[in-house]
């Protein structure tokens, strides 16, 4: 290149830069100007949360997909596993939990699933009993139990967390219903409801809350998880409990989650315990900082009701379908996977009731004849007290039981993994997409046992599945 044309070059690089450094500047000014709240504006013009709304992902879905599982030579046939046939099923078992919804099967129907102890749960798993049989499985059985005596399920049947408006906050400030709030068990509000001051306490830890009081107060705790709601079950629930011993007269836990979405998960706070979609989180922690600024925090105010009920003498049944064994018959592999759910419960866990029957109708044909006796349970009661479903049929299937070498639970099994997006909501909250990440499964062994610890890599390095690698209990 010559040096008039690098001089040429480097002209146009350093006008280039000057572009699209002005161009940033004027889209951060234009991206500052819009994000400005105004204080003539309800709510110090903070951008309004979105409504919940059910069966609608709270994350960008994209249109790409996971890798396909590989199909090694001689499998082809196999047709029982492939991705349409479970992805029918599971569209099946879904529309269990939205005619839960549509029927208003709980209350207001703002709680909807597949229900144990309920119609939604015994037709889910009467659904299952029927493929066995459709499968040509000679042996089906539908066992029935019942809830034992003393257990209750709490059940939350309509609810309300009301934001309560004040001129204060900004002209024409209304009441606002945060409609992600979903209250835990056992919480219990009194019949005219509870409103009180907020008080923020970030995550509560004492260092935190040596500078804060919470009495007479509804504490406001951030919750972020850290991969997946469950694994901040220790941490919350405790600082909840404490909250609650330092005088608080209820907490509301903002779960960091993508979207606006309900999240049932926590349970025993000690005392009125809801949680709060991520969009409404951002927008009352966002509020409560503008009335802190403006020195009106003292004047914010949420008001929330609850109806519940207690439930006892339910019953439930399991769905159990025995392919002997071609060589040892008197040995039993046991294969369950939970039927009930909360809200669509696709990935907890339609996805492995999915997959059960699906290995149920492979291994019910000629081609492929276990040596082992299989047997497959669609156990109703993961989720209900007293309706256990696994240990019911233990109890009811001492031989089954008795002679099983391996039992095995199938569980969120065929998920996205969601990673933060690059675009942001009109509120400024970080959006996620599910695209063509899977969402890793974990195989946890509890015996630790080698074979089976290679077992699955073996699986994996023939089937292309995604295995967190390494044992994991």
């Amino acid at each position: 290149m010559t040096t008039k044309c690098k001089s040429a070059t480097a002209r146009m690089v350093r006008s280039t830069r000057v572009l699209l450094l002005l161009a940033c500047g004027l889209g951060a000014m234009a991206s500052s100007s819009a994000a400005q709240p105004s204080d003539d504006a309800p709510w110090f013009g903070v951008t309004m949360p979105p409504v919940f709304e059910p069966h609608v992902p709270p994350v960008i879905v994209g249109d790409r997909g996971v890798a396909p599982a590989v199909v090694p030579p001689g499998e082809e046939a196999f047709r029982a596993l492939t991705g349409d046939a479970l992805r029918a099923d599971l569209g099946a078992i879904v529309q269990f939990s939205r005619t839960s919804r549509e029927q208003r099967e709980l209350g207001s129907g703002q709680l909807w699933g597949r229900i144990t102890g309920f119609p939604s749960g015994h037709d889910t798993v009467s659904w299952a009993a029927r493929q066995f049989e459709d499968a040509d499985i000679d042996d089906v059985r539908r066992q029935p139990f019942y809830q034992t005596d003393g257990s209750e399920f709490w059940l939350p049947l309509s609810w309300e967390m009301r934001l309560v408006g004040d001129p204060v906050f900004g002209a024409g400030t209304q009441d606002l219903v945060l409609t992600t709030a979903m209250p835990l068990a056992p919480s219990e509000v009194p019949p005219e409801g509870l409103v009180a001051p907020l008080v923020h306490v970030g995550f509560g830890a004492a260092a935190e809350l040596a500078q804060i009081d919470v009495r007479g107060k509804v504490a406001v705790l951030h919750v972020t998880p850290q991969g997946h709601l469950v694994f901040e079950r220790g941490a919350a629930v405790p600082r909840a409990r404490t909250l609650f011993e330092r005088g608080a007269v209820g907490v509301i836990n903002v779960i960091d989650l993508p979207g606006n979405e309900r999240a049932r998960d926590f349970s025993n706070c000690g005392g009125p315990c809801f949680n709060l979609g991520g969009r409404d989180g951002r927008f009352l922690e966002t509020v409560m900082d503008r009335a802190a600024e403006a020195g009106a925090l003292d004047r914010m105010r949420i008001r929330m009701s609850l109806e519940t009920t207690r439930r006892s003498g339910l019953s439930a049944h399991n769905a159990i379908a025995v392919i002997p064994g071609s060589e040892r018959p008197d040995e039993t592999i046991i294969i369950n996977a939970h039927a009930d759910a909360w809200f669509d419960g696709a990935g907890d866990n339609g996805d492995g009731l999915a997959v059960l029957v699906g290995l149920a109708r492979h291994f019910a044909t000629e081609a492929d004849p276990p040596r082992r006796t299989l047997v497959f349970v669609a156990s109703a009661g993961h989720h209900s007290p007293g309706m256990n479903g696994p240990r019911n049929f233990v109890a009811m299937n001492p031989t089954f039981a008795e002679s099983a070498v391996l039992a095995l639970n199938i569980e969120h099994v065929a998920q996205r993994n969601l990673s933060p997006a690059r675009s942001v909501a009109d509120d400024g909250y970080r959006e996620f997409v599910a695209d063509a990440g899977e969402a890793p499964i974990v195989a946890g062994v509890s015996n630790e046992a080698p074979f089976l610890e290679n077992l699955f890599r073996r699986g994996v390095e023939r089937y292309g599945t995604n295995f967190v690698s390494g044992p994991s209990t």
